[in-house]
Order: structure tokens, then sequence, then C-alpha cells
């Protein structure tokens, strides 16, 4: 915002122009909504993306019977399931009207609860990520060799290997789901964020 300010205040009469648009109740409150609108649509994105990735987790349940797999797609079920649920709770709280008395206020609560929620999506993933690796690693061996878990898990060398490649996936799906969020959303918080400080600084 306050880029665009220095853009147009070189124009002749631009700055005048500008500062009227900013005074400007409906132009005001799009400027402010924007932001808000852009996280409810993205979180309703990343709803759909988790309800069809739990979909791909029932199928492999129902198309591989090994128990130990069948066990990790359950836990990354209940995670996704969790996911979802919080989502979507944050979705239904977002006020695009900004119906409460104070606009300032309404918004402080929808940069905080965002927060929280991204925080608490963060830890909750690195609990879980390790069960999502050793299931991809079980099942990419039992259908690459043929055999059921029990038999290749036996051999040491390959429980070793499942180690370091957990210990290896987990910080790098912690990373990309971080990167990934950012992508999603960051640009948006940090909007609103700016339209926070500006509304702090008029009062």
């Amino acid at each position: 915002m306050n880029e665009l300010k220095d853009i147009w205040h070189q124009e002749p009469n631009g700055g005048d122009l500008l500062e009227q648009m900013l005074q400007n109740k409906t132009f005001r409150q799009a400027n402010i909504q924007t932001p808000l609108a852009k996280l409810k649509r993205n979180l309703a994105i990343h709803i759909g993306y988790a309800a069809i990735i739990t979909i791909g987790y029932a199928l492999i349940i129902y198309y591989f019977a090994f128990w130990q797999v069948q066990a990790c797609m359950y836990l990354l079920i209940i995670f996704n399931l969790w996911a979802m649920i919080t989502s979507y709770k944050l979705y239904k709280n977002i006020d695009l009207n900004l119906t409460g008395t104070n606009v300032l206020n309404e918004l402080k609560k929808h940069y905080h609860a965002f927060m929280e929620w991204e925080k608490q999506s963060m830890r909750a993933g690195l609990m879980i990520y390790p069960f999502a690796a050793a299931g991809g690693f079980m099942l990419g061996g039992a259908v690459g060799s043929g055999k059921s878990p029990e038999v290749w898990l036996s051999d040491s060398r390959i429980m070793i290997i499942m180690a370091i490649v957990v210990m290896v996936l987990v910080p790098l799906g912690y990373l990309v789901a971080k990167w990934m969020t950012k992508v999603a959303f960051g640009r948006y918080v940090f909007q609103l964020k700016e339209r926070i400080d500006e509304l702090e600084a008029e009062g």
C-alpha cells in the first residue's frame, strides 16, 4: 500500500486522488476484505486436496492387505480428518463482511486464529510424518518384492535403511509442507498484517 502511495504521489494530482480513494468507505472495505477472501478461498482448496488425499489412503487400505501399511494409513486418515475439521472451522469463522463492531479487532482475531492454525498444523505434521514415511517405505517394499513386510523387514539391514529413510524424509516433508503453506497463504497473511498495521497507525 505504501508503494502505491509513493507512485501516485509522483503523478500530478495523483496524491489527492489516491487519498480520496483511500478515504472512500467502499474502497477501504474492499481493500481490507481482499486478503481475507483469498485466505478463505485457499482454505477451501486446501480442504479439497486433503479430502482427495484421504480417499487415496482409503484405497491403499482397501487394495493392499498389509496390516503394517494399513495401520500407517489409518493414522494418516485420522490426521487428515483432524486437519480438515480444523481448517473448516477456521474457514467458517472468517467473516468477510466484518460484521463486528470493531474492524481492527476483527482483523486481529482472524490473523491470530490463522497463525495459531498454521502453528498447530505444522506441529501435528511433525508427529505424523514418520508414519507417512514408514508406511510409504513398507508399501513400496511390499509391492516391489511381492512379499509381505514381515518377510523382508526381518532383515536388520532393511530396518536400518527404513530408519534412515524416515530420518531423511521427516524433516524434508516438514520443509516442503512449510513451503507449500507459505505459497498458499503467506502473501495474504502478510497483506492482512499490513491492513492491521495501517489501521493501528490511523488510530
